[in-house]
Formats: C-alpha cells, sequence, structure tokens
C-alpha cells in the first residue's frame, strides 16, 4: 500500500502496551500525535463511532475518521484489524473483526457509512492485519451457522476450520473497491507465539496488540 503520508502500525509483544499511558507513547513513537488518539471499549459488536474528538468511547468495535484529522487504535489478540484509508478524502477507518462483528456486517456498516464521503470507493484501499488463520481457526457446530458456508470446511463431525481473512475479503469487495486495493497479512497470531499474543492460544493470560492509523502532520 503506497500511500505517502500514512502511518499504519502493528504491535507485538515486543512492545509491551498495557496501559493508556503506554498506547500513547507508542503512538508518539511511531510520529502520530497522542492528543489526537482515538479508543473504544469493544464489545465483538457492529457498532462504529463516527469520532470527531480523540477520547475513549464505550461499546464500539470500529472507528470512522472523516478527513483523517484523528489518529484511529484498536487492540485485538486474534481478530481481524481491519485499516481503511481514502487517498483522497483522507477518511481513515480501524475495525476489530472477529467471526460475530464478520456475521452481524460490521465491514458493510463501515463502508455505507463513508459512501457518501468517497467516489465510489475507487480511492479507498484496505488492509487485513495479523490474525488467526484457517490453519488455526475452529468453531464447533453450536455456532456454525452465523458463519458463510464458502469460508469454512468440516474437520469432523463437530469441528470446522474457518477462514475468516477470505470471508472479509469478500465483504470489502462487495463494495467498489478493488481487489488490488486490499492487502492481507498471512501472519497467523495463533501460530507465532514467540511474537503475537493469541487469546485462544493463551486464553485469560492473553495479552494485546494494537492497530493504530493516522496520517503524518
Amino acid at each position: 500500500m503506497d500511500i505517502p503520508k500514512i502511518k499504519i502500525c502493528f504491535s507485538n509483544k515486543r512492545k509491551n502496551i498495557a496501559s493508556r499511558t503506554d498506547l500513547e507513547i507508542f503512538c508518539n513513537d511511531i510520529g502520530l500525535d497522542p492528543f489526537k488518539l482515538v479508543t473504544v471499549n469493544q464489545v465483538h459488536s457492529s457498532n462504529i463511532i463516527s469520532a470527531k474528538l480523540p477520547g475513549n468511547y464505550d461499546c464500539y468495535d470500529g472507528i470512522v475518521n472523516f478527513g483523517g484529522k484523528l489518529v484511529c487504535s484498536i487492540k485485538v489478540a486474534d481478530c481481524l484489524p481491519i485499516y481503511f484509508v481514502n487517498n483522497v478524502s483522507k477518511t481513515l477507518g480501524l475495525l476489530h473483526a472477529g467471526w460475530r462483528g464478520l456475521s452481524s456486517g460490521i465491514i458493510k456498516k463501515y463502508l455505507d457509512m463513508i459512501s457518501k464521503d468517497v467516489d465510489n470507493h475507487l480511492n479507498t484501499y484496505a488492509l487485513i492485519g495479523p490474525s488467526i488463520q484457517d490453519c488455526c481457526f475452529r468453531v464447533q457446530e453450536d455456532v456454525i451457522n452465523h458463519f458463510d458456508s464458502k469460508f469454512y470446511s468440516k474437520i469432523d463431525a463437530k469441528h470446522f476450520k474457518v477462514n475468516l481473512q477470505k470471508w472479509a475479503l469478500n465483504q470489502i469487495l462487495d463494495s467498489n473497491i478493488k481487489v488490488e486495493n486490499v492487502f492481507i497479512s498471512k501472519n497467523c497470531t495463533y501460530c507465532n507465539k514467540s511474537k503475537y499474543h493469541s487469546y485462544r492460544r493463551d486464553a485469560r493470560n492473553a495479552g494485546r496488540m494494537y492497530a493504530m492509523i493516522g496520517w503524518e502532520e
């Protein structure tokens, strides 16, 4: 993704972020203004805030900033961090998309929110960051009806493996975003124990990674 002045960042285990202060230091270290930082208390929903001021907001799993004057951040530990940037309007978006968010339409909701602000999505780019891949993501039959059948396969009578990245890509391409404007990390958070936190792997002992996007001044 070759867009001048955009900063798209993702922390890992080497950058242990355990507090708001740590997050602000990380923001400053990567060349973004911590006084413009927007964060959300995530609840695995399709709720998206249209942020106009910096701060922390309750019960959201997505952020849109029209005009790109703020810095957006979410935390993940297997779920997909999905970054959006429009190179003309400068609008930024950042989504925390687990299977619940994908099944409840968080991507479509975001793209519908920005549709009036962009030129038919022709200048919109998307990046799906490090997240659990189909090599490690398993679900049981009790929840499989929440998933699009095109993106899972059966392992045995009770277990299925799911490709969340392909499911998310399919939803992104349902808009007019060009396939060449979508980028997907192949890094699996579950597999890479030395590098990434994973809730599925470590449960309550798992830390969190932070995704961040903003424009350089």
